[in-house]
């Protein structure tokens, strides 16, 4: 019996295999032929090496962050060729350019897809002819793929609201895209000490800014306690702090600039460690923030859509107001004040909540579920 064939087109081989590995390598366990799409433009060598020899890699010469006709035409053709010869049973794509132009592809040669919107993104704001255009184009790709899945209620409204998929065709994944619950382990603290850590791509839109303030307040009142920023600066897009900003912010004390790593968990499983994320970015639900609750972690985080999910307001963590850096600071100030008891009780309560609604295995559940409810495994 010949075995199937599943592809997964995404706008980045570093964040498919950040999000999606877990479920890649269970379609590869479970005999899948494997097959990933991504431009050539986003590609480590590193990361390249390290993929199972089994699994086919195609390289697309496109730009996943310009809007150009002629480059998506090509994009277009692209995919349609490579989908005529790979014959998937199955196409999973992720982030706008996969969820239009490969959508349309996988119509014209009737090949099942599913779309992931994983944060709304940009291109949902504001009102310029180019975002207007985009908007027009995802609704399309939306409406003709044969599932959708959405990653918070916000995210499920928006879409629903102005007509971009239909309700049977919509699947909320209420855990996010989950966490691989071994890689992230859970670590009991003491609490010896406390130390704030953002964990992110460094970005305005992912609460520079509102951090830094906080950051500024607490150590007028605390001036032992360390703010931590681990991340990579993010120069590829208009929202992106510069280098020297972070550089000069390192400098004066504010913040403790941690560059970046390969091994998270080597900074979040610290004794005293507690996350803070002042995002008013539009997220889909927020991947350091379920890392945290995985590895035990208390959480600040703003009422965001995204971040909300992760924190459960006074047992795991503490909710501020999206763009509020007084707020944050108070929310840090209030988190050194707590007695230890308490913060071990929402270290606790952190795992507690990525147990029963992060946990990566639900994610796949939901994958194959789909799958049957559009006859394909």
């Amino acid at each position: 019996m010949k075995a199937k064939t599943v592809v997964f087109s995404n706008n980045s081989l570093y964040f498919l295999l950040q999000f999606r590995l877990g479920i890649i390598k269970d379609f590869s366990e479970k005999g899948w032929n494997i097959v990933i799409i991504i431009p050539a433009s986003t590609v480590e060598e590193e990361l390249l090496k390290a993929l199972d020899p089994r699994w086919k890699v195609y390289q697309i010469n496109v730009n996943p962050n310009d809007i150009n006709p002629l480059g998506d035409a090509k994009y277009f053709l692209e995919l349609l060729k490579i989908f005529r010869r790979e014959k998937p049973d199955i196409v999973f794509q992720y982030t706008i350019k996969p969820n239009i132009y490969g959508t349309l592809a996988c119509k014209m040669l009737g090949i099942k897809c599913i779309s992931m919107v994983a944060g709304l993104g940009y291109i949902f704001e504001g009102k310029s002819l180019k975002k207007k255009i985009g908007r027009l184009l995802y609704k399309i790709g939306l409406r003709l793929s044969d599932r959708v899945f959405v990653l918070n209620v916000s995210n499920e409204q928006t879409l629903l609201k102005g007509k971009y998929v239909t309700p049977e065709k919509l699947i909320l994944l209420k855990g996010g895209e989950g966490v691989n619950l071994k890689k992230y382990p859970y670590k009991p603290m003491e609490f010896k000490d406390i130390r704030f850590l953002m964990v992110a791509r460094i970005l305005f839109d992912k609460g520079y800014n509102e951090y830094v303030e906080a950051a500024k307040i607490l150590r007028s009142k605390y001036p032992e306690v360390e703010c931590e920023l681990l991340g990579p600066l993010a120069t590829d897009s208009p929202m992106g702090v510069p280098e020297e900003r972070v550089r000069k912010d390192n400098a004066a004390g504010y913040i403790k600039y941690c560059g970046t790593t390969q091994d998270v968990p080597s900074y979040v499983l610290r004794d005293g460690v507690v996350i803070v994320l002042p995002s008013k970015y539009l997220e889909g639900l927020n991947r350091s923030l379920m890392e945290a609750c995985a590895m035990g972690r208390p959480i600040i985080t703003t009422d965001n859509p995204g971040c909300v999910e992760a924190v459960d307001n006074g047992k795991n963590g503490i909710l501020v107001p999206v763009g509020d850096s007084r707020s944050l600071a108070q929310a840090m100030m209030d988190m050194i004040e707590k007695p230890r008891e308490e913060k071990i009780k929402m270290s606790k309560a952190s795992r507690e909540l990525a147990l029963n609604l992060f946990n990566e295995d639900i994610v796949i559940e939901s994958y194959w579920h789909a799958l049957q409810d559009i006859g394909v495994s």
